[in-house]
């Protein structure tokens, strides 16, 4: 946690006036407290969190500005807003922190908050496994570079594809029982699913052959 309580705050300078060293001494500690409650209460912290940035998300596209809100003081959106990078880190250490099994219930809303602190301009360049590395071990996450998508299974046997560069989400309704792995075809033209369960593996395509490698197209379920 010192890692990280050394990157976030790391714009407010070590020495100054009192009042500086003061925040600086005050947002650290803030920030270590949130890290333990997240620690001990993983899935409680996920669902908080994936709560406020569903709200933010809504104001957004309800054309709120950032700068103005109707439903919430100015101070709340700024903060969600600029507090992306810290948000990411507290995730990233509640799932190093923390069992996989543990975070299966809440996985498809650990890929929404770190899909929104991500900037998308990151995954031109760079993989899921480099931005987020301790996620792509899961069997129950993939992510394919063609169509920047990425595909989560839950235990309610739905999958989840992430749209990254039109942040969207489109649940597919593959199992009645947990999703136990998912994985893209290298193209991303087709996923491929798998319910230990139900014993039973599902095969999505895309329904927009060839051009699909530049602009998929919505996955239809092609054989189970």
């Amino acid at each position: 946690s010192s890692g990280i309580n050394a990157e976030y705050g790391g714009n407010i300078p070590a020495t100054g006036n009192k009042e500086r060293l003061a925040a600086a001494a005050t947002v650290r500690a803030a920030y270590q407290a949130c890290i333990l409650i997240a620690n001990q209460r993983p899935q409680q912290s996920i669902n908080a969190l994936s709560k406020e940035i569903l709200t933010f998300k809504c104001d957004v596209e309800a054309g709120l500005s950032i700068q103005s809100s109707s439903s919430f003081p100015s101070s709340y959106h700024v903060i969600l807003d600029k507090g992306r990078y810290p948000v990411y880190l507290l995730v990233q250490n509640v799932i190093e922190k923390t069992k996989s099994r543990e975070l299966v219930p809440v996985l498809v809303k650990i890929v929404e908050i770190m899909l929104f602190c991500i900037d998308v301009e990151q995954f031109k360049t760079r993989t899921l496994s480099e931005l987020i590395p301790s996620l792509t071990k899961n069997p129950l996450i993939d992510y394919c570079q063609a169509p920047q998508q990425v595909a989560v299974g839950s235990v309610e046997g739905l999958v989840h594809v992430f749209d990254i560069r039109s942040a969207k989400c489109t649940p597919l309704h593959c199992h009645s029982a947990p999703t136990s792995a998912v994985t893209f075809s290298s193209n991303g033209r087709a996923l491929v699913t798998f319910s230990d369960g139900e014993g039973k593996v599902s095969i999505w395509q895309s329904s927009t052959g060839l051009l699909s490698l530049m602009s998929p197209g919505p996955l239809k379920l092609s054989r189970t």
